[in-house]
């Protein structure tokens, strides 16, 4: 159970994901503030969790033990120097989810006593399905690390990683759903093109994605098992099958995979 004031900055699709499930089980009105810049989206939270949505992120600061950063990176910097650094302390803990944002960084700003975990969740967190790396920085105590996992449970799985293989989790978890996505999407179009209305390709592929998905867990065996499983020699999915060795599908994205960790090592300095 968490036993800390939480503060949220910063309440988009991320800050409202941590806000929705850390608000079914501590206590809104004591435990956790939130604040929001666009009035449009602080009404929003208002409305939907019956809650005091604050526009001022000091007040944030001030009240938590726990500041989660969840801004836009354009402000991040910002927030960081003009509202954040004056009401951070060492018996705080600074949890930030900004991409391109390293534990140094963060602590060139804030101070290097000041305890920052550097988080990455991916998108399915929105539904209490993600998951998030966690990684340490200079101050940080065990404690700490275990109040990140906690609070990041409550949206998914959560793992402990060095910093230095953030951008790789950055192009794994982080852009993962959009690679996923982007498979459901072509399969969809083809489904269509072989002769099926769109609600109904839709329906095929989306059950099949979420039906592996569930075997896998479940089963709990390896990929390339299943994959032989449901592939007969000579039968329909071995054709398939050998027009992806065929344009060296895995070729592909794994340079897919490393334009992001590239990238990722790019935005955060590296």
């Amino acid at each position: 159970m968490i036993d800390k004031k939480i503060g949220i900055i910063g309440c988009g699709n991320m800050g409202e994901a941590i806000l929705s499930r850390l608000s079914n089980t501590l206590e809104k009105s004591t435990s956790i503030m939130v604040s929001e810049l666009d009035s449009a989206r602080r009404d929003y939270i208002r409305n939907k969790y019956k809650m005091i949505v604050e526009i001022d992120n000091n007040a944030v600061v001030k009240f938590a033990d726990v500041i989660i950063l969840c801004v836009k990176p354009k402000d991040f910097d910002k927030i960081l120097k003009e509202e954040v650094c004056c009401g951070m302390s060492k018996n705080k803990l600074l949890i930030s989810i900004a991409a391109g944002a390293t534990t140094k960084h963060i602590e060139g700003i804030v101070g290097k006593d000041i305890p920052v975990i550097r988080v990455m969740p991916n998108m399915p967190a929105i539904i209490g399905e993600g998951i998030s790396s966690v990684s340490a920085g200079s101050a940080v105590r065990a404690s700490d690390i275990e109040t990140a996992k906690e609070i990041f449970s409550a949206v998914g799985e959560v793992v402990e990683v060095e910093e230095k293989l953030v951008d790789a989790v950055t192009a794994i978890s982080g852009s993962g759903p959009a690679y996923f996505f982007y498979l459901i999407e072509a399969l969809i179009e083809a489904a269509q093109k072989l002769g099926f209305d769109e609600k109904t390709a839709k329906n095929l592929v989306l059950k099949t994605a979420i039906g592996s998905a569930k075997l896998l867990e479940a089963l709990k065996e390896e990929p390339e098992n299943l994959r032989k499983k449901v592939t007969s020699k000579g039968g329909t999915t071995e054709a398939a099958l050998k027009v992806f060795d065929d344009k060296i599908v895995k070729s592909i994205i794994l340079d897919a995979v490393k334009a992001a960790h590239k990238r990722s090592k790019e935005l955060s300095g590296g």
